[in-house]
């Protein structure tokens, strides 16, 4: 049995999730073993490296993968419930983590976009405390890149703008998703339908409690 350890508290700041095991322009991959309590959700913040740019990017996908012990518990009949607990709560289980790169920083000054070049493999990644996420999103030019991307769904975006918006509270956060409802109408006025769709969830986002 892994022994636990204390779960990460945003106040405290970045948490270490793992390493970079593939990357490209766009996109990179994290390897890590974190129990499922753990396992950082879509839409969030996480940050990693090269040299003196910090790269921040956001999750759009998630594997868990099995491994020995894995399958066979999975090949009894009835699993015993203490054995899927334990699994659950205290053992470190493979995870591949993608994340798709919205932009950096470098010299203080934020950039949207791709870097310059993409994160070293096994470079540290790490959660991104609420004040970079803020400071990251004060404008709504990260929308764009998420729009656009072949690897994210709608429900990523969705999940993203959610991430954001929860880390504001009263006024600033109506704000923020007002004006993200706005720049989502100047890039997608081409696609109603889909634009349709993504305002119910920011809608949803801004109704939360």
């Amino acid at each position: 049995m892994a022994t636990p350890r204390a779960r990460w508290n945003p106040s405290t700041g970045p948490a270490f999730i793992g390493r970079v095991i593939e990357s490209s322009a766009r996109t990179f991959l994290v390897g890590c073993r974190l129990t499922a309590e753990d396992i950082p959700a879509f839409g969030s913040f996480v940050q990693t490296a090269r040299g003196e740019t910090t790269i921040i990017g956001v999750i759009y996908d998630l594997v868990l993968q099995g491994d020995e012990l894995t399958r066979m518990v999975a090949l009894q009949d009835v699993p015993p419930q203490e054995i899927q607990q334990d699994m659950i709560e205290n053992r470190n289980i493979p995870v591949q983590i993608g994340v798709l790169t919205l932009g950096y920083i470098r010299d203080r000054f934020t950039y949207y976009g791709i870097p310059h070049q993409p994160p070293a493999l096994l470079e540290p990644v790490y959660t991104c405390p609420p004040a970079q996420i803020q400071r990251f999103t004060e404008q709504p030019d990260f929308i764009r890149t998420l729009v656009e991307a072949r690897e994210t769904s709608d429900d990523v975006l969705a999940a993203v703008i959610r991430t954001a918006a929860a880390i504001r509270a009263g006024p600033r956060r109506q704000d923020f998703l007002i004006q993200i409802g706005r720049e989502l109408v100047r890039l997608l006025a081409d696609e109603p339908t889909r634009l349709g769709q993504v305002l119910r969830r920011i809608r949803m986002a801004a109704e939360a409690p």
